[in-house]
């Protein structure tokens, strides 16, 4: 089975059980009616106590305040921005949500603000736990429609395990990428003129982690393995299906770039955002159940017809 099989068998999947959709749109719906909720308050301390110490410095008596440069005022800029923030979209984070990230549609959203520093961490903690057992359930429908071809019964029994183990393998994903771009700005510290060449292998670097780790959750699923034991078997599944995986991820990102900006423009007007949040989830439902169809399709316990 080639790449465009696979998508095909994901687009098949979700037409012949619209019920695996459940899941990424009640996320949406709950995200969609629920408070935003947002740091600003803690941005704008930081931001003000900086501003502060700028004054300070200046009232000391040095005379000629120096203008801050324009990558000074991106950084704050960008460090502004951060107070928009939906901190509840983390709850998405593990499910084809079309409302975790910033996108059209949404606006007159009430806004809890968080105003202390245990707030935040709270916050960053329950949506994480949150964010994880809703993905479980997510990822473990799709892997039981491949297996048995239905997305029940789940095995509840195996919920709080699997939700340990994609805990486990995000922070291995995170740590990788991590890795990468801390090695990048460690060189960029020691060549700054070298900053085109170090970026370039910094995006290579994550392109080929993003081909090697690409059906490792899909493994973590459908085989039951532990996080290290699903990296390892996901690297050794990917030099084997080099291309075709990099091919899925091309095609995939193509296809997901043009969804979100058709249904960009679909959820500005007023009664565009439920199909958008619906179209979303079949779209992005369907390319995830083509990554595990081709893994499936591709190991000894695969030949399955979906």
């Amino acid at each position: 089975m080639g790449v465009v099989d696979c998508i095909s068998v994901g687009f098949s999947a979700v037409y012949r059980k619209p019920a695996i959709l459940i899941v990424p749109i009640l996320v949406d719906l709950l995200l969609c009616f629920t408070p935003r909720i947002s740091p600003q308050p803690l941005i704008e301390n930081l931001t003000d106590a900086g501003t502060l110490q700028e004054a300070q410095i200046d009232s000391a008596g040095f005379g000629v305040a120096i203008p801050a440069s324009p990558e000074e005022s991106l950084t704050i800029e960008n460090f502004e921005a951060l107070g928009d923030l939906n901190l509840s979209g983390i709850l998405g984070t593990q499910v084809q949500s079309y409302l975790a990230f910033p996108s059209s549609g949404r606006s007159g959203q009430a806004v809890i603000e968080v105003e202390t520093w245990q707030g935040l961490m709270l916050s960053l903690v329950v949506f994480i736990f949150g964010s994880i057992v809703i993905g479980t359930i997510y990822l473990e429908m799709l892997a039981q429609y491949i297996k048995v071809g239905s997305p029940w019964p789940i095995s509840e029994g195996h919920l709080p395990r699997l939700a340990v183990n994609l805990l486990g393998y995000i922070a291995l994903v995170t740590g990788i990428y991590g890795v990468i771009a801390i090695s990048c700005l460690f060189l960029i510290t020691l060549a700054p003129t070298l900053l085109p060449i170090i970026a370039l292998l910094g995006i290579t670097a994550a392109f080929l982690a993003l081909i090697y780790l690409l059906v490792g959750e899909t493994v973590l699923f459908i085989e039951g393995l532990t996080p290290i034991q699903a990296l390892k078997r996901s690297m050794v599944f990917a030099r084997s299906h080099l291309v075709q995986l990099a091919s899925l991820i091309i095609l995939s990102a193509v296809l997901g770039f043009a969804m979100q900006i058709l249904l960009g423009n679909l959820a500005t007007y007023s009664l565009g955002l439920p199909p958008a949040i619906f179209l979303n989830a079949l779209v992005m439902t369907s390319l995830t159940i083509a990554v595990m169809s081709y893994y499936w399709n591709h190991t000894e316990r695969g030949g399955i017809q979906l």
